[in-house]
């Protein structure tokens, strides 16, 4: 498979049309109406053609959460804008925003790229996997301040050589998020869900029954594992939910040392795919739909 953006499995920018009369509707709008102008720090995670010379940028903030704003003459050489909206590039922009509709982003600086990232196309579709729930699992001016943190932490570790030694951790406001070695790839991303799932209020309970809530004594043992139900299931009551499944105890501890914030512990080969297996089906039961760059993250 070619090393290359052109080589990746669907085209994550897409051209809508000629938008000429809809721009100048839209730039009347904008000149008619009381507006006032934001400041965020952002991850570009989405972006759309809108005309020739405009473009729609998708964009997870620190500050606002997600923001779809349209950059006017964002494709033209000269602009207003460093920054060429390159998936995962951190950018500071300063933005319109608007009551309905899309925001108008004014002036877009870049902060931070990624890109060794290009030269590891494993590290690539993870880190285009992180946009992916960034753009599709949340909802627009939701901030998300310790996500934003795990995503720009996670995106730092794809990049580390696998020659460094040992692993950094790098805390926000609510969890604290592992920095695992980049031949660690598959902690990474999960250490990310973890992260993602807790924010959006479907962290998975694994210290006792997400139903009855009676507690596992034996952390090695294994359980029934039910996202919808919110997590580990006792005997009693995992048979009657109906997407439960069997884990084994040392995925289930894998998963709570990863949410607690500690190291990745080293797992055999089929421990680690499980882990993988347990978090795709939760992050995809709330997204309704397995993610589209999930089964190249995985392999599967």
């Amino acid at each position: 498979m070619a090393n290359s953006v052109t080589s990746l499995p669907f085209s994550m920018y897409h051209t809508v049309g000629s938008r000429s009369i809809a721009e100048s509707r839209f730039a009347w709008k904008i000149r008619r109406g009381n507006v006032a102008a934001e400041k965020a720090l952002a991850i570009v995670v989405r972006g759309t053609d809108w005309s020739e010379t405009s473009r729609i940028a998708t964009l997870f903030t620190r500050e606002f959460g997600k923001v779809r704003a349209l950059a006017k003459g964002g494709r033209r050489l000269k602009s207003n804008f460093d920054v060429a909206f390159d998936l995962l590039t951190v950018c500071e922009v300063v933005f319109i925003r608007k009551a309905s509709g899309l925001d108008l982003l004014t002036e877009a600086r870049m902060n931070e790229q990624f890109p060794a990232l290009r030269q590891n196309l494993p590290a690539l579709y993870a880190g285009y996997y992180v946009a992916e729930l960034l753009a599709d699992g949340t909802q627009d001016y939701d901030p998300h301040v310790p996500l934003f943190d795990a995503a720009i932490q996670t995106l730092r570790s794809l990049e580390v050589n696998r020659d460094r030694e040992g692993a950094g951790v790098a805390s926000t406001r609510s969890l604290t998020v592992a920095v695992h070695p980049e031949g660690d790839l598959p902690a990474a991303v999960s250490a990310f869900e973890l992260v993602w799932l807790h924010e959006l209020g479907y962290s998975p309970r694994l210290d006792a029954c997400a139903t009855c809530g009676r507690e596992r004594l034996n952390r090695n043992a294994r359980a029934f594992f039910s996202p919808l139900a919110g997590g580990v299931l006792c005997p009693e009551c995992g048979p009657a939910v109906a997407d439960r499944r069997m884990a084994s105890g040392e995925a289930l501890e894998s998963l709570r040392v990863l949410s607690e914030g500690g190291d990745a512990p080293q797992l055999p080969a089929e421990s680690r795919a499980e882990v993988r297996q347990l978090l795709g089906y939760a992050v995809s039961c709330v997204l309704g739909r397995r993610p589209r760059l999930l089964r190249y993250v995985d392999g599967r």
